[in-house]
């Protein structure tokens, strides 16, 4: 349990604005919000969306014992996680940049790169693949990846 004078203190520290620079050299800013829990730290970066159309990256980290060093994680996941272009689009139409694919599960889709896809257009995408294997996971949010 912490104590009033620790809450405070992770409460002035807390939420933090930062960027970071993704894969076209584009800079993207993340809210940083901290969820204190008895069992640790945990915390969740969200990209500020230029309009509620946007789906944007989220990224999520955890410590047992220290709030700074699940921010240590979670600068490294955003980071690694904006390196990486999954999807490219010619002629008007998206394809996988590299025979993978990382993203968030969402309501009626997935998103990856930042960006919404349909399951229908998911569906689309992958039947350029017909006929090859491919293997799926899923992973919480706080697992590293």
């Amino acid at each position: 349990m912490m104590s009033e004078q620790d809450e405070q203190w992770l409460d002035d520290h807390f939420p933090i604005v930062e960027s970071f620079t993704d894969y076209s050299g584009k800079q993207r800013e993340f809210v940083i919000e901290l969820q204190p829990h008895p069992r640790g730290y945990f915390l969740r970066a969200t990209e500020k969306r230029q309009s509620q159309e946007d789906d944007g990256y989220q990224f999520a980290a955890y410590s047992p014992t220290d709030p700074f060093y699940a921010l240590g994680v979670l600068r490294d996941k955003i980071r690694r996680g904006l390196a990486t272009r999954y999807l490219t689009s010619e002629q008007g139409s998206r394809q996988l940049s590299h025979d993978r694919l990382k993203g968030r599960i969402g309501y009626g889709g997935i998103v990856v790169d930042g960006e919404f896809i349909s399951f229908d257009e998911l569906g689309y995408l992958l039947q350029t693949y017909e006929g090859f294997q491919f293997s799926f996971s899923i992973v919480d949010v706080y697992d590293e990846t």
